[in-house]
């Protein structure tokens, strides 16, 4: 089978769970950083790709070298529909090339928040086996709008555009994918935007304590889901 790409956007973000996930598997996957000077494989080459956030917004992309070298990558994958999952700035990347508005939203979501699926999220079965009210982690002061031809799968109240899927290409805004140490990573190197919110690393890990190990499970069932529908079988 073809390989499993993983594309992180900067150094602080990992994929966290993914990882576990993808190893206990046994599926083939590699890791390769936008921001280096390694390039990255052609969309033809790969079984699916995952994409992860970055603290830069996906609208000013055209700023940032390693954000249009990702641009040009995800256009690529979208032109062949190449199994697909964003996450956060990955997911607001796919929305951007796909023609919907990225744009700042009205406040920054940090921490844990309550989401619901949609009449259509109830239905897909990126979702099958969850909950109609969920909890995730949160950390994003952006929001994308759904692209044509998509369909809204979860909503959020602060935040509503949750996720959404496109054939083979899923974004999704919000983190099931981040263990509870490494939020308190985040923390660490975006204290600036707690400042920002009047929160505290103390009040944003009391918060997801709780539902670390929960979120923990979600990504697991998401990841199945997705990859059962989307990897050809042996």
């Amino acid at each position: 089978m073809k390989p499993i790409l993983i594309i992180r956007n900067c150094a602080v973000e990992t994929a966290g769970t993914i990882l576990d996930h993808l190893r206990e598997r046994n599926l083939e996957h590699q890791a390769i950083d936008s921001f280096s000077d390694q390039p990255l494989p052609g969309p033809a080459d790969l079984a699916a790709v995952i994409v992860l956030g970055c603290p830069e917004s996906v609208y000013n992309y055209r700023q940032h070298p390693h954000l249009i070298k990702l641009y040009s990558f995800v256009a690529a994958a979208a032109r062949i529909d190449l199994p697909y999952l964003g996450i956060c700035g990955g997911g607001q990347m796919l929305a951007k090339v796909l023609g919907a508005e990225v744009k700042p939203n009205a406040v920054k979501e940090i921490g844990a928040y309550r989401v619901t699926l949609t009449e259509a999220g109830k239905k897909d079965f990126l979702f099958a086996g969850f909950d109609d009210i969920f909890e995730v982690f949160q950390w994003h002061g952006d929001t994308f709008k759904v692209p044509f031809g998509a369909e809204l799968l979860v909503e959020g109240t602060d935040c509503k555009n949750q996720a959404f899927r496109k054939g083979n290409l899923v974004g999704l805004q919000f983190h099931l994918e981040a263990p509870l140490e490494e939020a308190s990573v985040w923390c660490d190197n975006y204290a600036h935007e707690l400042v920002e919110i009047g929160s505290t690393k103390d009040t944003v890990l009391a918060g997801y304590r709780p539902i670390a190990e929960s979120a923990r499970r979600l990504n697991y069932r998401l990841l199945d889901n997705f990859f059962q529908k989307v990897l050809p079988r042996p």
